[in-house]
């Protein structure tokens, strides 16, 4: 069988470097989602919204990678004259140009599922989070519209933007100095993405290993941020003399930036499926007793006497938040009752009672509400 530089002969330079990076990511993005599909389906119902845009960024991803690898078959990441010599620049701009429209689809997509994700994790607990997530999600929207129409507008007619003979026709200027605007956004949106879900897991009282080991995995959006930064400043290699071997550099970072935002959005969704493989290395949430939730009736008040009254020998039980990405969306409160003998149990060291209103409801919550014993004194 031919290799493939035999079979394509323009390929070679930083091409062969971009494509197996690109395929590695792709694949690894792709059995995350996959989990994630396994996830919804079979084991909660929560974040049906946010795995639809996951599902739309991935697909327009995996169109961006299948034209970059097209791309770089035919010269992308080569020298120009390189290319030249075997014929290939049409190919090479067609399939180029053609990569970067669609990657200017796919990585706004990307961000606006990660904030779709990012709100039904924090459900109604901070409003000011919301509001920050939506206008994140609005901007990439809204800044990368025109830099995708950019790339039909930069020739004169649009056919020369992959005639080789034409290429005077053709201004890239407006695009390049577009990008680093918005690369500027993406990768701000990156970092902020990457904060914020450590920011909502600090203050949950968990085992600290489970705890921080999650931090660093939500938190490793903070690389895409990077891969956003280095991609804008390769952006200028655009207007380079051999501009096919400088893109490569472009177009190994935007494959990082795209498939990492899939990889680390991930994560949170498939943890019920590693789950179990971690409980040696954390502590039991629950001394003595198994692993199930509980729900509680939070409509009414645990005592029937005065208000700051309660009844005698059965403390109201404290509502504590387990870190759970399994939780039902709409978790609904039943009533559950408490025997005195379970009151008298231990508690874990690793709960956090929280204070809960009477008449709330839990809406598209990401943690558990468990049962909890009250220590004997």
């Amino acid at each position: 069988m031919p290799s493939l530089e035999e079979k394509y002969p323009a390929y070679g330079g930083r091409g062969p470097g971009d494509l197996h990076l690109g395929i590695t990511l792709a694949i690894i993005a792709t059995i995350f989602m996959s989990l994630r599909v396994y996830v919804r389906l079979f084991i909660n119902k929560f974040g049906t919204t946010a795995l639809i845009l996951s599902l739309i960024a991935w697909l327009l991803t995996a169109i961006t990678q299948t034209f970059g690898v097209l791309a770089v078959l035919h010269g992308l990441g080569n020298h120009v004259t390189s290319i030249a010599q075997v014929g290939e620049l049409g190919n090479f701009l067609f399939y180029t140009w053609m990569t970067v429209f669609f990657f200017n689809l796919a990585i706004p997509t990307g961000k606006v599922a990660v904030a779709a994700f990012l709100i039904e994790m924090n459900g109604q607990g901070n409003p000011k989070i919301r509001k920050s997530l939506i206008a994140v999600a609005a901007t990439n929207i809204a800044v990368n519209i025109p830099q995708a129409l950019l790339v039909w507008v930069q020739c004169s007619p649009t056919n020369a933007l992959w005639d080789p003979l034409q290429q005077d026709k053709c201004d890239y200027r407006k695009n390049v100095y577009y990008n680093y605007f918005v690369g500027s956004v993406a990768a701000l949106s990156d970092l902020y993405l990457a904060v914020v879900p450590i920011h909502m897991l600090l203050p949950v009282k968990i085992d600290r290993k489970l705890k921080w080991g999650l931090s660093f995995l939500m938190g490793c959006g903070v690389f895409a941020g990077v891969a956003a930064i280095v991609r804008t400043w390769a952006a200028k290699f655009i207007l380079s003399e051999d501009s096919s071997y400088g893109v490569g550099i472009l177009f190994c970072w935007g494959e990082v930036e795209e498939w990492l935002v899939l990889i680390t959005m991930s994560i949170p969704p498939v943890w019920p499926v590693f789950r179990p493989f971690t409980t040696r290395f954390v502590k039991s949430t629950a001394t003595g007793s198994r692993r199930r939730g509980y729900t509680y009736n939070l409509k009414t008040p645990y005592s029937t006497t005065a208000a700051g009254d309660q009844s005698p020998g059965l403390p109201p039980p404290l509502v504590t938040t387990r870190i759970s990405i399994s939780s039902v969306k709409d978790l609904e409160l039943h009533d559950t009752a408490v025997e005195p003998s379970e009151a008298s149990s231990q508690i874990s060291d690793e709960r956090l009672p929280h204070e809960l209103s009477h008449g709330t409801r839990m809406s598209r919550s990401w943690v558990e509400l468990s049962r909890v014993k009250r220590s004997s004194s």
